[in-house]
């Protein structure tokens, strides 16, 4: 296991086995380059402050795609009940990706306020059986909103908005790892 330095735990948690971060860097670089090169079109013409602030989103939003699914960040938002509401909080990226690609802003907090309300609901069902089939409904039904209301949306954003429910409310919203906090 390797240790991460206190400024990135709430990203990586407090350790992390060298083939999570492997994973997460390949998905990131793979899905970065796919993205970039599909929806080039949709982000060259966009000016600097926004194709930087888009590029971040991306970043953030990828990332935790994968790390949120790893054993040391799933157990260091189980150990930490108050910080998993905090990350639910400030996960308002679609209003910001909507601002940034200039698609509509109805778009961005609808997606934005289905999966922080689910965030929350799952949050609170944590240690009930019904847990993770709630999860499984509740992202399904993102991703067939995020399909239809994304429709007009350019591919970028679109995929972005996909990325964001299932790393809100899949990766990070289950506690994958229950039953091993122990011996972490």
């Amino acid at each position: 296991m390797i240790k991460i330095p206190k400024f990135f735990h709430e990203i990586l948690g407090e350790s992390q086995e060298k083939s999570s971060l492997v994973v997460i860097g390949f998905f990131v670089l793979i899905s970065g380059f796919l993205i970039g090169i599909l929806g080039y079109d949709e982000w060259k013409e966009l000016s600097l402050v926004k194709q930087v602030v888009t590029w971040f989103l991306f970043l953030d939003i990828s990332g935790g795609v994968v790390a949120n699914l790893t054993k040391g960040t799933d157990i260091f938002y189980n150990r930490y009940p108050s910080k998993r509401w905090i990350f639910i909080a400030i996960h308002i990226q679609p209003i910001i990706l909507s601002w940034s690609m200039g698609i509509s802003i109805h778009y961005g907090i609808m997606i934005c306020a289905y999966t922080l309300i689910g965030a929350a609901l799952l949050n609170l069902s944590r240690n009930h059986s019904i847990h993770n089939l709630l999860a499984g409904s509740l992202t399904g039904v993102g991703l067939l909103i995020a399909a239809y209301l994304g429709q007009t949306a350019p591919f970028f954003a679109s995929t972005l908005i996909i990325f964001y429910i299932f790393k809100v409310l899949f990766s990070f919203s289950v506690f994958h790892h229950r039953g091993e906090q122990n011996k972490h």
